[in-house]
């Protein structure tokens, strides 16, 4: 019995750890302002629990904001 409640455990792990997806990219945010935009609201709030997308968001949202700046 403890043999399979471990083999459920894991294949419950392995499922859970392959259906999450990996962070959306730079290039991503840049493409899509509204997915930015929804993601920079939730970091903000704490509400988005991927940091590398929040910190990929963040930093391209200064990139535009620079490139605007210098008329670019």
């Amino acid at each position: 019995m403890r043999r399979a409640t471990a083999y459920i455990l894991v294949a419950v792990l392995l499922a859970v750890t392959a259906c999450s997806q990996a962070p959306r990219g730079k290039d991503y945010f840049e493409r899509h302002p509204g997915e930015r935009a929804t993601v920079l609201k939730a970091c903000a709030d704490g509400t988005h629990g991927n940091q590398q997308e929040c910190a990929n968001a963040a930093d391209v949202d200064v990139l535009l904001k620079a490139r605007r700046s210098f008329g670019r």
